[in-house]
């Protein structure tokens, strides 16, 4: 944000489509600021290395649902041998 001395004087021209446009009104309405004060306050709040972060544990979390779905079906797998097998060896007993 900006220091109590230092006045926002320089101009930054953004071009975006519509709809970008309309979402980035929407957002600061939202919120009751400027579009130009949610924008300088969006560029205080972005941090790109926690932007890469998120980004490696969104790609952590993915492999680990894509880990867990696999072991739940090798689970269910074995548990069907399982039940298979005790099937075969009543029916052997029996």
């Amino acid at each position: 944000m900006l220091d109590a001395q230092e006045l926002a004087t320089e101009r930054v021209t953004t071009l975006m489509t519509p709809s970008e446009k309309a979402k980035l009104e929407a957002k600061a309405r939202k919120v009751g600021v400027s579009v130009g004060e949610f924008v300088r306050r969006s560029v205080d709040a972005f941090d790109p290395e926690e932007a890469m972060l998120l980004t490696q544990l969104a790609a952590l979390a993915a492999e680990l649902d894509h880990s867990n779905r696999d072991a739940a079906a090798a689970l269910d797998r074995a548990l069907m041998d399982i039940e298979l097998t005790r099937h075969q060896l009543r029916a052997e007993a029996g």
